[in-house]
């Protein structure tokens, strides 16, 4: 969604926002700070970010909520 741009606008923060829900529906989400969610976004919208970089920075941020 980031990078295929599907909408005339917002297509960054819809992209981030899916990939919140579907971590919160499985009691997950993101722990990092707003700067560091703003360059991870940043990154991808700009190929600056692949798969392998988008899945290592997802993984190593990833809380589980049942163990808070």
């Amino acid at each position: 969604m980031i990078i295929n741009h599907p909408f005339i606008d917002g297509n960054k923060r819809m992209g981030y926002i899916l990939m919140r829900l579907i971590l919160i529906e499985n009691n997950k989400d993101i722990n990092a700070s707003q700067e560091e969610k703003y360059e991870f976004v940043i990154g991808i919208s700009s190929g600056k970010l692949k798969l392998p970089e988008i899945k290592l920075w997802i993984t190593s941020r990833i809380i589980d909520k049942n163990k808070l």
